[in-house]
């Protein structure tokens, strides 16, 4: 009897098991979270807006989103969240300026839109709604390091909030002095180190300028710890998650593959594990000079990695 009572209890924990493997996984997180995940696992974001009240919601609750191909393909290629658009999703609807329900929301991993649909789907249907979103995001072709211009002077750059390797929130529009912005590849390169020890010689004009130099890393906070013990540097060092400062600037590249081969196999975990992705994609070493209304008033730009901007022109262009 008891072998039978257990037998029952294993055989209904894997049905339970099994029954919450299937479908799509709506993890109870906010957007901002979301956008972290789908950053570090190079996934987009998919946001189911309804409202308690609509009938076509629940359907799509009962109907599709339990799917097992459904959950296959949306737990592989996005963060899924599921918002009420009447209780945390009012701003979000007012956002997007959503008027029917139910309604998808499919971003990229900073917050925009990729696609839009809303309406009643049967698993078929959704199946190829969420196909085509991750067709788009796959046909849009990374920039090679030949294509890439940066930003130039008179641009303005938009806000960008990013974390320095303590934790600590750097906000771009709450800076009211001067920015000096240098982009770095990462602690594995030489030349990037080399040049962040000499920039020390610049922190004394600073002061007197009303200027601040950041630096812009794509590693993620540990390495950028090995990036500040291998230079003393005493700047603030900021984590790129999700390159999103260096599509700002538009300095956003991907290495040909030969290159890409190289770095992985001579530098192995300090390159393929260092960055919020596993795309291989790196900055151009680039330097701008902002000013108060965040407009690009001096800039630096060399594909070549060896060529940096020198103290001396950065002086010269705060003034």
């Amino acid at each position: 009897m008891f072998k039978k009572i257990v037998w029952s209890l294993l055989l209904f924990t894997g049905v339970l098991l099994n029954a919450q493997s299937t479908g799509i996984n709506f993890q109870k997180i906010d957007l901002e979270a979301a956008k972290k995940i789908a950053a570090k696992e190079n996934k987009l974001i998919f946001i189911d807006l309804y409202t308690t009240w609509c009938g076509p919601c629940k359907l799509m609750a009962k109907n599709t989103f339990t799917d097992p191909q459904i959950g296959e393909m949306f737990n592989k290629n996005f963060v899924n969240l599921a918002i009420d658009a009447e209780k945390e999703g009012v701003k979000l609807a007012k956002e997007f300026k959503v008027v029917n329900y139910p309604s998808f929301l499919f971003l990229d991993p900073q917050g925009k839109l990729v696609q839009y649909d809303f309406g009643y789907y049967n698993p078929e249907q959704f199946l190829e709604v969420g196909a085509s979103v991750v067709r788009k995001k796959m046909s849009q072709p990374s920039k090679t390091i030949e294509q890439v211009k940066g930003k130039m002077i008179g641009d303005k750059i938009e806000n960008f909030n990013a974390k320095d390797h303590l934790g600590n929130t750097f906000s771009l529009s709450k800076e009211n002095k001067k920015l000096v912005v240098v982009f770095i590849r990462g602690q594995w390169c030489p030349f990037c180190n080399k040049y962040i020890e000499t920039l020390q010689n610049l922190a004394p004009e600073l002061k007197s300028k009303n200027a601040r130099l950041v630096i812009i890393s794509p590693e993620k906070p540990e390495f950028i710890e090995k990036t500040i013990n291998k230079t003393k540097t005493e700047y603030t060092v900021l984590y790129d998650e999700g390159y999103k400062i260096a599509e700002a600037f538009d300095v956003l590249y991907t290495p040909d593959s030969e290159t890409l081969n190289f770095y992985n196999s001579k530098l192995k975990d300090d390159f393929a594990k260092s960055r919020s992705d596993n795309s291989g994609r790196l900055p151009v070493s680039a330097t701008f000079i902002l000013n108060g209304d965040k407009e690009i008033t001096w800039r630096h730009f060399d594909p070549d990695y060896k060529n940096r901007a020198s103290i001396e022109d950065i002086l010269k262009n705060l003034e």
